[in-house]
Parts: structure tokens; C-alpha cells; sequence
């Protein structure tokens, strides 16, 4: 995972958004705990290899928040980009 409060930042620019990679290389589904965000940022999905085409990627900017905040069901063999925001 990738803090976007420890990013180095330019003056005047804000914090920047969080990211969490995670990969299941195993043959089946493992659901992955997610870390708790600050205040009111939200984990959203910018990809995932596990999704049929066109859902498995999404516009930067455009993610859909995350159901269920606490965890992500991961389907076996793929990859995942979540985007705290």
C-alpha cells in the first residue's frame, strides 16, 4: 500500500490518494482485508484482471466506491488497483 499523507508533495498541492496493489496468484478466490482510511475517503476500484472486459478498468477519476469498505474478493490469478480517495 502506498499512504498518499507521506507522498511528497509540492507547496499548495494537497495529500495525495491512497493505492493498494493486491495479487492472488493462487487457483482460487481469497478475500483480502482492507486497510481503514482516514475520515471519509473511500476505497475505490481503478482495476482488476479478474473482471470481463470492459468492467476490469476503469477512467482515473471515475472508480465507484468499494461496497464493502473492510475487505475485496479477489478471483484466482489476477490483480487488483484499489484507489483510496
Amino acid at each position: 500500500m502506498l499512504c498518499g499523507e507521506h507522498a511528497r508533495l509540492q507547496p499548495g498541492r494537497k495529500k495525495d490518494d491512497y493505492i493498494y496493489v493486491a495479487m492472488n496468484m493462487h487457483w482460487e478466490p481469497h478475500r483480502f482485508e482492507l486497510p481503514r482510511l482516514p475520515g471519509k475517503m473511500a476505497w475505490r476500484r481503478f482495476a482488476d484482471t479478474g473482471l470481463e472486459a470492459p468492467d476490469d478498468i476503469t477512467v482515473p477519476g471515475q472508480e465507484e466506491v468499494l461496497p464493502d469498505k473492510t475487505g475485496y474478493l479477489l478471483q484466482p490469478r489476477s490483480v487488483a488497483i484499489l484507489v483510496g480517495r
